[in-house]
């Protein structure tokens, strides 16, 4: 009897990685912005009026770069077969609870019926402490018979 794993297939897992790797440049670029973002609200003065342009167009050229990667994404998973990304990570976890209930079956089977269960070989002094043992306990259940009585 053959028994497949339910695991989620090598293309979704480095899907999830590109996914990742997606998602960390796009908080990166986010994360960018924002301080660009702070600069320019911290501006006084003269400086306001110099440096505005500049850091509003950055932070234009920083929205811009954040649109692409996002749209990025979607054509990650199109690739892939996905519709959304909702849809890949859906699938992604589903596929992840899977594979983990049926590893932890694999090892409540294993406890059970596997090497594991078999039990370990029998020392010399076990088996004569056993015998011993049934030995006392089969003596101890029948009553004293005095040989001597009756034996004439």
């Amino acid at each position: 009897m053959i028994i497949l794993s339910p695991t989620p297939t090598a293309f979704m897992l480095t899907s999830h990685l590109t996914l990742d790797k997606q998602n960390h440049l796009i908080f990166e670029a986010e994360r960018e912005r924002n301080k660009l973002e702070i600069k320019l609200s911290d501006l006084k003065g003269l400086a306001r009026l110099t440096k505005k342009k500049e850091l509003e167009s950055r932070i234009a050229t920083k929205n811009e770069e954040i649109r692409t990667l996002k749209a990025g994404l979607s054509g990650i998973v199109r690739q892939y077969g996905f519709a959304t990304v909702q849809d890949f990570y859906t699938a992604f976890y589903t596929a992840q609870r899977a594979t983990d209930a049926y590893q932890k079956e694999c090892a409540k089977w294993e406890e059970t019926y596997g090497e594991k269960a078999t039990p370990e070989a029998e020392t010399m002094h076990d088996k004569i402490k056993r015998y011993q043992e049934k030995s006392d306990s089969h003596n101890a259940s029948q009553p004293y018979r005095n040989r001597t009585k009756g034996a004439r």
